[in-house]
């Protein structure tokens, strides 16, 4: 923060001392304050809301954005964001945001209903003219007038969100006084409240009548008193055996990405690679899911055009999946996959992923598939160090040969019951391989199992209805529970285990051994809910392995 400009601003009294302080000519400013038109200075276009319906984004112009973006670096240097706050200010994130609502009873989620249209030139120059900032009439004025257009903060200038923020200081400390009152957490990320409570919020905060959610007085009181609207639409009241989100992450027990965005994100990636750039495009922007791209009709542009419009959507698929590396880590396997996956379809460096590609290359050479060279049996199996082979016991219970193979069928060498067996058990359902031309740097580390609790963030890789030139498939899964089988604990899962996953491996968030997948449907059209999915902890395996025959 630059104290000098901080105590510039506040000493801000007319027209030529907010022009000084923008270091642009008096006569400039004036130009673009009373003869240029509002409609000659902004581009109007719609785009698509996530949850239905359009926005209208308000994007100024050239000159005037320029001058929108020094009076912004002068706010930044003037404003005190609320520690409640969090949209839009630097170095605090969505994610910052929704982890101060981590593991809570209760959550109530509000939005504010036109949060930029609710505040109008009006309000913008009352604020600037009562404290903490105290400028002239007339700087006053002339401020309000280059943020607003046609009397209102329009969505899409520079300087709209720090406005808003400073618009909300007092009603953020109303709700701050409320919430400690009554012994709970309050944070906003721009027009996004959210309300958490490690008991149950008292019925003068909010309540259900008739299965409905009414928001209690104390918080229309604050939003009527501060001059805010609430979107009766969005009223969420989340308890903890639902899924608790904020600003679209998932709060319950560690802050995630929804599964509907992964799947999602899957299914793009998944077109794009099967059907061709033009056919996904079309596909994406038929769901409505951008307005960025202009072209539906890919097919009928120029080269270069059709080109420009292929960049448009690797960039919002490279956001994408950006966004799950902002939220789960640049070491997460689920990121790594779908990176992986775009720079492959696109043959070239989307995202760089020099950081992961060793880990990557180590999982590509340490999961194989394995085949019966005649059954149409086929699992998955892997390298566990200081062993060899891992797998299911059901997947090599004939005696004829296997073949055991990395994604790109290369035969890295054949397994036999009779020849490589080291130890198997159609009780606990494992078996275990000698593999004799593998390297060092191919096996995996061994964790521990006898850890894992409910709830607990795992990931499951397999190859799931193999076809050619596949890759690992990378599931993030939760413990669910547990049960017995054959006197033996299988660890209940979330996630879907398809046929040929069986002897897939476990991973913790430290990359290392937890247990061996062995149930699950029959393939990826079973829907079946009833089906326990599970997987038999590494401890369970290893203490069979070491006792005497």
């Amino acid at each position: 923060m630059d104290d000098n400009v901080k105590r510039k601003f506040k000493q801000l009294n007319s027209r030529e001392d907010v022009a000084n302080i923008l270091e642009i000519e008096d006569k400039s400013l004036r130009y673009f304050l009373y003869c240029v038109k509002p409609d000659n200075m902004y581009k109007n276009f719609e785009i698509n809301k996530r949850n239905g319906g359009t926005r209208i984004i308000s994007a100024p112009n050239k000159k005037l954005k320029n001058i929108q973006r020094k009076l912004l670096q002068i706010l930044e240097n003037v404003y005190t964001p609320k520690i409640c706050a969090y949209g839009f200010i630097n170095g605090k994130s969505i994610y910052d945001n929704a982890s101060i609502h981590l593991k809570r009873r209760q959550i109530l989620n509000l939005d504010l209903k036109d949060y930029f249209l609710q505040i109008n030139f009006g309000r913008v120059r009352g604020m600037l003219l009562k404290k903490p900032y105290e400028l002239g009439e007339e700087a006053a004025t002339v401020i309000a007038q280059i943020v607003c257009y046609k009397g209102k903060l329009p969505q899409g200038a520079p300087t709209s969100p720090i406005i808003a923020n400073m618009i909300c200081a007092p009603m953020d400390n109303h709700f701050m006084k409320l919430a400690k009152a009554n012994n709970m957490k309050y944070t906003r990320y721009a027009d996004d409240l959210t309300f958490s409570t490690r008991t149950e919020f008292p019925t003068s905060i909010v309540r259900i009548e008739n299965d409905t959610v009414v928001v209690g007085k104390k918080i229309l009181q604050i939003l009527k008193k501060d001059g805010f609207l609430l979107n009766e639409e969005k009223i969420y009241l989340r308890s903890k055996d639902k899924r608790q989100e904020v600003t679209g992450l998932v709060v319950n027990k560690k802050v995630n990405v929804r599964r509907e965005y992964v799947r999602e994100l899957r299914a793009i990636l998944h077109n794009y690679k099967n059907m061709g750039a033009e056919d996904a495009i079309k596909l994406y922007v038929k769901k409505k899911k951008s307005t960025n791209i202009s072209a539906v009709n890919i097919d009928t542009l120029s080269d270069k055009k059709r080109q420009e419009t292929i960049n448009q959507f690797n960039e919002i698929l490279k956001g994408k999946i950006n966004f799950i590396k902002d939220i789960r880590g640049e070491d997460d396997l689920i990121y790594i996959k779908y990176a992986n996956e775009l720079n492959r379809i696109c043959n070239k460096e989307i995202l760089n992923l020099d950081k992961q590609k060793a880990f990557m290359e180590k999982l590509k050479n340490s999961i194989f598939i394995l085949q019966s060279r005649y059954t149409c049996v086929q699992g998955t199996g892997f390298l566990l160090k200081g062993i060899g082979l891992i797998t299911n016991y059901h997947v090599t219970e004939d005696d004829d040969f296997y073949d055991v193979c990395m994604c790109n069928k290369n035969k890295i060498a054949v397994i036999s019951n009779k020849l490589n067996l080291i130890k198997r058990s159609k009780r606990i359902d494992y078996a275990s391989y000698k593999i004799l031309d593998a390297k060092e740097d191919q096996f995996l580390d061994c964790g521990d199992s006898s850890n894992l609790q409910i709830g607990s963030e795992l990931k499951m890789i397999s190859y799931p209805e193999y076809n050619d030139e596949d890759t690992p498939n990378i599931q993030t899964i939760e413990i669910t529970g547990s049960r017995e089988y054959m006197k033996n604990k299988i660890i209940t899962i979330s996630g879907r285990v398809i046929h040929g996953s069986s002897g897939g491996v476990i991973l913790d968030q430290k990359h290392k051994v937890v247990g061996v997948v062995n149930c699950g449907p029959v393939s990826l059209e079973e829907t079946d809910d009833t089906i326990i999915q599970g997987f038999i902890p590494i401890n369970t395996i290893l203490k069979d392995i070491s006792m005497p025959t």
